[in-house]
């Protein structure tokens, strides 16, 4: 089956500023992940007031990372083409430079306003991969996560010239990754979703979703075309590995803590956090 894409991924333009549907998929991911993974925290306790705050933070930081991220790993364009390393209209934010400057950023502002970080992150994993979905339909409309090509009669194309994959790609099946990712997201989210009253420890479900999403990563970008870096493997594998083994052993030990579990409320975790 072939997915034909050809429409212009551009919807319009002022200036040198471009509206283009992976900035509007975008902006729709992170409403809605802040808006989830807020109410999510309200439910378990936490404050409503410092949560703005620590959202705030969070979104500046994964911002931050995502661009610094996908600049990295396209580095001889940007290096070529310094000015283009503002233009996140533009699409090119990577997942993973999300995830850790938003984390950094969010660990660092919870501090600050005393909250505790294992029920926080917990509110906040589901919220993530349901963000990271939205987002995905982004790359979809603009070829800024292709796949490689299928070398068959099936996989989507991309026509038009604004698509952000390489010109030589232009009319050929590949991969359709976003899909995937889409796809295997959801998968992760009905799991955490189905076994969510055995990772009532605060931490555990965030652990998981970590190592379930690092999996899902290493995995599917077999099916991408970027550069490896080492052990044949591309800069997001190996930041899903590194990312993914961390938050195994973060989730063998945290699992080995004590913790009290109210019937009537929150979760405790005995040091006065609730969950």
């Amino acid at each position: 089956m072939i997915i034909d894409v050809t429409f212009d991924p551009i919807i319009a333009r002022l200036g040198p500023i471009e509206l283009g549907w992976h900035g509007l998929f975008t902006a729709l991911a992170i409403i809605t992940a802040v808006w989830l993974g807020c109410w999510r925290a309200e439910r378990r306790g936490l404050p409503a007031e410092p949560l703005g705050r620590v959202a705030t933070w969070a979104l500046v930081g994964g911002v931050l990372g995502a661009r610094l991220f996908h600049v990295l790993d396209h580095l001889p364009y940007y290096l070529a083409n310094p000015l283009e390393v503002l233009a996140v209209w533009e699409g090119g934010l990577a997942v993973y430079g999300a995830f850790l400057g938003g984390l950094a950023a969010a660990l660092l502002a919870a501090r600050r306003a005393e909250l505790p970080a294992w029920p926080l992150l917990d509110a906040a994993a589901p919220a993530m991969l349901v963000g990271q979905a939205i987002g995905r339909l982004g790359c979809l409309s603009n070829g800024d996560a292709w796949g490689a090509p299928t070398g068959g009669a099936w996989g989507i194309v991309y026509w038009h010239p604004h698509d952000l994959l390489s010109p030589a790609l232009l009319g050929v099946p590949t991969h359709p990754y976003p899909l995937y990712e889409i796809l295997a997201e959801v998968v992760l989210l009905g799991g955490l979703w189905l076994v969510r009253r055995r990772l009532a420890q605060p931490g555990i479900t965030f652990l998981v979703a970590a190592v379930g999403y690092a999996v899902i990563r290493f995995e599917l970008t077999f099916f991408r075309q970027e550069p490896a870096l080492l052990w044949g493997l591309q800069e997001a594998q190996l930041v899903a590995l590194a990312t993914g083994l961390i938050a195994l052993g973060a989730l063998l030990v945290r699992s080995r803590e004590p913790w009290v579990a109210s019937p009537t409320g929150p979760v405790s975790d005995g040091e006065g956090h609730v969950g």
